[in-house]
């Protein structure tokens, strides 16, 4: 059973503007996961990744820091939900952040959350807070890194949320993360109508019926690490016929990943292959493109270009042909 204690609930509307945040960890800027990469197992069911990790050199206790100024609008406390323990704070430019899976709060919540904890244990409190009470300094922490809830290793979980906290945006939009010298952008592998191929540039691939199913794993390899992926544009014949772009996921999708990912599709710890679906199934906001319904039928055979953009804005073609047999 849920337990909340709720000091205040405050409503606001804001239109959301441009922003540049700064980094809110403390240590040498380095990502883990990317957003909107799949998920597939945990107390909520398979899911989209609504944020970015970013690393702490799997280290309990390194300072979280706020991404701006800005005001505490609620802390959770609860070591086994999904985000485990989280701060979130409103930002005065239309935002708002949140900071997952930390050991513990800053100093300056210490005596409120010590006495929450004493009073209602830690089985999960919602504990909100009167608007502009406690403010936070870009720069200053607001919790420390560790593994509450779903987290394999201590790092930061980061989101940025609209202000009604409906929609979820890349934080890639407002960070600046150096990319790695080490990263490689690499197609693991190609379904082409239920059948598994591996890619090579310029191969003629086979394809039944008028329209090809086709689904790709690709992703941006660090070392042993993988990232997802930021945008897909599939092209036949030089013509746009689909596009998957996340930008910005809204919170009632959190677990529309099906619209996305293939069924097949795996993240569980380390091991991760997750495939694009480029073909209509089922729909979802991250679609932004589909123009399967007006290309007609297919000639016999066929240029496929995939357009993929990894996290920091770098384009990858991937070419090859369908030929209809």
């Amino acid at each position: 059973m849920k337990r909340y204690l709720v000091l205040l609930v405050a409503m606001v509307s804001t239109i959301v503007i441009c922003a540049t945040f700064s980094f809110p960890v403390s240590t040498t800027p380095l990502l883990t996961s990317s957003f909107g990469e799949f998920r597939g197992t945990g107390n909520r069911g398979p899911h989209f990744h609504m944020g970015i990790d970013l690393s702490t050199g799997m280290r309990s206790g390194v300072p979280i820091l706020a991404a701006e100024d800005g005001w505490l609008v609620r802390v959770e406390i609860d070591e086994d939900d999904i985000y485990g323990n989280v701060v979130v704070l409103y930002h005065d430019d239309g935002y708002k952040t949140l900071y997952a899976h930390l050991s513990e709060f800053s100093e300056k919540l210490k005596l409120i959350i010590d006495s929450v904890v004493s009073e209602f244990g830690r089985k999960r409190i919602v504990v909100k807070f009167p608007e502009r009470t406690f403010f936070f300094k870009a720069g200053e922490p607001v919790g420390y890194s560790g593994q509450t809830g779903e987290a394999a290793q201590p790092h930061c979980h980061f989101e940025i949320r609209n202000i009604d906290e409906t929609i979820c945006y890349d934080p890639s939009q407002f960070l600046n993360i150096p990319k790695p010298k080490e990263a490689r952008f690499i197609v693991k592998s190609l379904v082409i109508n239920s059948e598994k191929y591996s890619y090579r540039e310029d191969e003629v691939y086979p394809f039944k019926g008028d329209f090809p199913k086709i689904s790709i794993n690709a992703v941006t390899e660090i070392n042993k690490n993988v990232i997802g992926l930021k945008s897909l544009k599939m092209y036949l014949n030089e013509n746009l016929v689909y596009h998957i772009d996340f930008s910005e996921i809204p919170i009632d999708e959190f677990n529309n990943v099906w619209s996305v990912y293939t069924n097949d599709s795996v993240a569980d710890g380390y091991n991760y292959d997750a495939w694009y679906k480029l073909y209509p199934d089922q729909w979802g906001n991250v679609i932004k493109v589909d123009n399967y319904a007006e290309i007609g039928k297919l000639p016999s055979k066929i240029l496929v270009r995939i357009i993929c953009t990894d996290f920091w804005n770098e384009e990858f073609e991937v070419r090859f042909f369908l030929e209809r047999r």
